[in-house]
């Protein structure tokens, strides 16, 4: 059934996408090796050799998508459970279904199924064409697609090239200063539409599309009419639009000074819950850039609040993110180990 059902799948997807079928471990390594595939769709479960294929994959930035075909309903499970399904659950299978961008399933008690696990919400119900009359195989392969789109239009940073990434930072720094002359690093051009559309989608969920799009127009670059209300994406779990420090802290204080102080105490309380992103970056970026304060002072008031090893850590991430320049930096930047997790917190901002 299984093996029908993929090549139906594969024979009804037509141009939409470039798919190869492999039946063998040593097969679908090989392939790995000698070209980039965008997904691994495996197919089933149950089986050791899907599990180091996996592991293969995601070496090489390959996302994986999981058919288990009703292999993870109870009675399934129950089958040998002590000496086959708990000893292959602990071992691989769990983790394959974890680590599934999504999980297609085929009718609603099989998604039950698979919320009772609790391994992965990530569902998506498509219904196979081989075993019902509900549906058509060109309507089950137009929604296969579809959520091949979706795994791709996820945690889009981790999918950008590196000349993409110096350009999102182009536009990130002349978006915030208004004015491309402070860009002097080299411009890229973007030929490929799937690094703009990974860009639009980047801004939009960390709540910067409005600097990245003036930044773009002031350096001549033709953005992509592209909307973004109409892309699907996997998101995380706690998932919320980036607020503020603004919203956080109010406005009212009595010198700038204070003000900067209660913006780093707010900086400090957003690492901690894993909420501090790209956009208080581009926030505190615009702030120190638009306002003095009285350096000295505030430096010791940060030290006696234990917090200047926080604003140095920022001032390093303002360099590597946005472009901040040195001299408007009131201290000066660290570069540790704590700079670093902050730096991989931000990027991992939209990872499921």
């Amino acid at each position: 059934m299984i093996t029908s059902y993929v090549d139906m799948l594969v024979n009804s997807m037509g141009l939409g996408a470039e798919n190869m079928i492999v039946d063998a471990e040593t097969a679908a390594k090989e392939k790995l090796q000698s070209a980039h595939f965008d997904i691994l769709h495996i197919h089933g479960c149950w089986h050791y050799s899907a599990y180091r294929v996996l592991k293969l994959a995601l070496k090489k930035g390959t996302r994986m998508v999981l058919s288990p075909y009703g292999q993870l309903e109870p009675w399934i499970l129950e089958e040998h459970y002590w000496k086959d399904k708990l000893p292959k659950k602990m071992l691989f299978q769990k983790n394959i279904v974890e680590r599934a961008y999504a999980v297609i399933i085929q009718g609603k008690m099989e998604e039950e199924c698979i919320r009772k696990l609790g391994w992965n919400d990530r569902t998506e119900i498509i219904r196979n064409p081989v075993i019902t009359h509900s549906t058509t195989p060109a309507e089950m392969a137009q929604k296969t697609y579809l959520v091949y789109r979706k795994v791709l239009d996820s945690h889009t940073i981790e999918l950008m090239r590196e000349q993409t990434l110096h350009l999102l930072r182009c536009f990130i720094k002349a978006g915030i200063t208004g004015d491309s002359r402070w860009v002097t690093d080299d411009l890229y051009d973007i030929n490929d539409p799937e690094q703009w559309r990974y860009i639009l989608i980047y801004a939009h969920y960390e709540n910067i599309s409005s600097i990245v799009l003036r930044g773009a127009h002031l350096l001549n670059y033709q953005i992509p009419d592209t909307d973004i209300h109409k892309i699907s994406c996997y998101l995380p779990n706690n998932y919320e639009m980036p607020k503020s420090i603004q919203d956080a802290i109010g406005m009212q204080y009595p010198s700038e000074n204070d003000r900067l102080m209660a913006t780093f105490r707010q900086v400090r309380k957003l690492i901690l819950h894993h909420q501090f992103t790209i956009s208080h970056l581009c926030e505190i970026d615009q702030e120190l850039r638009e306002h003095d304060a009285e350096e000295d002072h505030l430096a010791e008031t940060l030290k006696d609040a234990k917090l200047y090893k926080t604003a140095c850590r920022v001032m390093q991430l303002l360099a590597d993110n946005t472009g901040f320049d040195e001299g408007f930096m009131p201290f000066p930047p660290l570069d540790d180990r704590i700079t670093t997790k902050i730096d991989k917190q931000i990027y991992n901002h939209l990872k499921i």
